[in-house]
């Protein structure tokens, strides 16, 4: 659905009867996705077409522009998701349309999940912090799971959070009544609570631990009369919220339950006030982020490292080497480069077979791994070349460790029926030259080297000249 802004009977209304805590559970959740490329609202329909969270569907609102978004932001106060571009108007529009969601709305309750078009780059913390960005993805690696896992515990977080807020409200408004109905919404509150299964409690301005559900009391093992707890850590955040400098927070920790397990949180507290506005103390509500935190580090790896060999992919390798590149220019500290490539490859496939030939690959990065420092990093380029990035080295170090990996491989002995099959490698190595305008002219210098060393007999290292 496109929101058009002179078309208002278009536009979609979520209050009253579509909140979160009301909505029937056949309506769909909305998620807003706001993005300048429409190929991108067109595959987040269709990912998310076929998932389900809490027996209803996701319905796409699309907006293309930062007046779109605005619109939908303001008419929408319940909206619980926003997957959202950084780039779109200017190169900053995204951003803009955070702050005018949680400052000039005051919508806290929204969770923004950035999403950015540039591979393997995070947006900075402080970006994250000043604009409460709760979550980031990245379009390149976008998977039909990886964004129903971050939609999801989005839903999840926003309906603990509107659960709670609400009942705040609640309590506040229910003082000024009579005792019998303050008591019938109290007891409600405190059922509601007990049976969700995310960890919830209320502490007082004393610090003491006045309140507790179940799934925290079976979290870390507790009895119904505990009062005071330190297995949550403490803090500046709980001083911050009773000081008035907050009325939310969220952060992420870890802590170990009941069984002995370490387990990943998002913790989310709130400042719970008295009807004079008097700080009374803090509720929060812990989700556990483990599965969706495990998840994230396996894409990153299967992102970054070659499946095979174990060595980090091209992209991978290509992105170390930018930034190593622009540390030494900056820090004025020498940096290195080794092209390795495995000589007379087609032939051990071509009489071994690719099964052979996938374990000489495995063979040989075992090998040149064991011979590299922890701050080196080693990649794989393309079929049998590899590439080691030498930080504070210069050429001469770099040629004696090329010579070790050279001789490392020399020596590998890959049993063969009653033979071991061996193999050799030509190495060309190239230092960082001021005067490159990148890391590309560096690599190609080394890779000259390298083929220089394969027409003069291979199982050589050369060097290459400071300019190609």
């Amino acid at each position: 659905m496109t929101v058009d802004p002179s078309q208002p009977k278009q536009r979609l209304s979520l209050k009253g009867a579509r909140s979160a805590t009301t909505a029937p559970a056949t309506l769909p959740w909305p998620v807003l996705v706001v993005d300048d490329d429409p190929q991108i609202h067109l595959m987040t329909k269709v990912l998310l077409r076929d998932f389900q969270f809490q027996d209803r569907p996701f319905e796409i609102i699309s907006a293309h522009s930062v007046a779109e978004a605005r619109t939908v932001l303001a008419a929408n106060p319940d909206l619980p998701v926003m997957l959202l571009d950084v780039v779109m108007e200017t190169h900053a529009a995204g951003l803009d349309v955070a702050r005018y969601a949680r400052d000039e709305l005051g919508n806290h309750r929204l969770r923004i999940i950035l999403r950015t078009g540039q591979p393997g780059e995070a947006p900075e913390r402080q970006v994250m912090i000043d604009y409460d960005i709760n979550d980031y993805r990245s379009k390149t690696e976008l998977t039909a799971q990886k964004l129903f896992t971050a939609v999801v515990s989005a839903l999840r977080s926003w309906t603990h959070i509107d659960t709670i807020e609400r009942l705040n409200a609640t309590l506040e408004a229910r003082v000024l009544e009579r005792t019998r109905e303050l008591e019938e919404a109290r007891a409600f509150a405190e059922r509601l609570v007990e049976m969700l299964p995310s960890p919830v409690w209320f502490k007082d301005e004393t610090g003491r631990y006045r309140m507790h559900n179940r799934a925290f009391r079976d979290f870390f093992a507790i009895d119904g009369t505990a009062t005071e707890t330190t297995h949550l850590p403490d803090d500046d955040s709980d001083a911050r919220l009773m000081a008035g400098e907050a009325e939310r927070v969220d952060l992420e920790t870890t802590l170990t339950d009941a069984t002995g397990m370490p387990r990943a949180l998002m913790v989310s507290k709130a400042l719970l006030r008295m009807p004079d506005n008097s700080p009374h103390g803090i509720i929060g509500v812990a989700t556990d982020i483990t599965e969706r935190k495990a998840l994230e580090r396996e894409l990153r790896r299967l992102a970054t490292i070659d499946p095979l060999t174990g060595a980090l992919n091209r992209r991978q390798f290509m992105a170390e080497a930018t930034q190593e590149r622009e540390r030494a220019a900056r820090y004025g500290t020498p940096l290195s480069v080794v092209m390795l490539d495995i000589d007379l490859f087609k032939r051990v496939n071509d009489t071994h077979g690719h099964a052979m030939g996938d374990e000489v690959l495995r063979k040989v990065v075992e090998a040149c791994r064991a011979n590299l420092r922890e701050v080196d990093s080693f990649g794989r380029l393309g079929g049998e070349e590899f590439a080691a990035l030498l930080p504070q080295t210069d050429l001469a170090g770099a040629h004696l460790l090329a010579e070790r990996l050279r001789r490392a491989i020399t020596e590998l002995r890959i049993p063969l029926g009653v033979d071991d099959l061996r193999v050799t490698a030509s190495l060309g190595v190239a230092e960082r030259d001021e005067s490159e305008p990148s890391f590309d002219k560096m690599l190609h210098r080394a890779d000259q080297a390298m083929y220089r060393a394969k027409q003069a007999g291979r199982d050589r290292v050369e060097q290459a000249s400071s300019r190609g």
